[in-house]
Order: C-alpha cells, then sequence, then structure tokens
C-alpha cells in the first residue's frame, strides 16, 4: 500500500503525455494523408491544365508543405511518415519539371 500510491501518482502524470503523443500522430497522420493525396490529385491531372493553372497549384503546395512540416516537427519520431512524404514530393517535383519543360518548349514555338 505504501508503494502503491506513489506508483498511481507517477501513472496518472504520465498518461496526458502519452495522450498528446497518440493525439500529435493522428494529426500528423491526418495532415500527411492530406498531403499524398493533394499531390496525387495534382500528379493525375494533365499538364496543359496544370499549366493554366500552375502559380495556384504551387501556392498551394506550398500551403500544404508548411502545414505538414508543422505537425511533423510536432513528433519526436516522424520515420513513420518520412516515407510517404518523400514519395509524394518525389512525384510532384518530378510532375512540376515536367510542367515547365512544357512550358518551355511552348514559349520556344
Amino acid at each position: 500500500m505504501k508503494y502503491s500510491i506513489p506508483l498511481l501518482g507517477l501513472f496518472l502524470i504520465t498518461i496526458p503525455f502519452a495522450s498528446c503523443t497518440s493525439e500529435r500522430e493522428k494529426t500528423a497522420q491526418i495532415v500527411t494523408d492530406n498531403y499524398v493525396h493533394f499531390v496525387d490529385s495534382i500528379v493525375n491531372l494533365n499538364t496543359d491544365s496544370a499549366q493554366a493553372n500552375w502559380n495556384r497549384i504551387d501556392k498551394d503546395f506550398e500551403k500544404k508543405t508548411n502545414q505538414l512540416n508543422i505537425e511533423i516537427d510536432k513528433l519526436e519520431d516522424s520515420r513513420d511518415f518520412d516515407a510517404k512524404i518523400d514519395s509524394a514530393t518525389a512525384k510532384y517535383e518530378a510532375f512540376k519539371i515536367s510542367v515547365i519543360l512544357q512550358k518551355i518548349r511552348a514559349s520556344r514555338y
């Protein structure tokens, strides 16, 4: 009994910290999923449509990236999210290059 009260107190103190971590992870998961979905929707556009709206697309991408970075920075360990983020970012960068190349080709002719 003598040891159970401090142990119970320690348990009650650690619960909020564990809860915050899981809430942060849930939020990071939602933001990561939104980011991946956004990138997938952009990459599925045809390049003509993307070229016409590129300034808005790039601003929206920056906004999503900033929001994602804020949430990921709150985590102690972001390894679970890094693969998804890196894959989506690589897709976006490849698509961005193709749109820019198409703009360059169009301006030459």
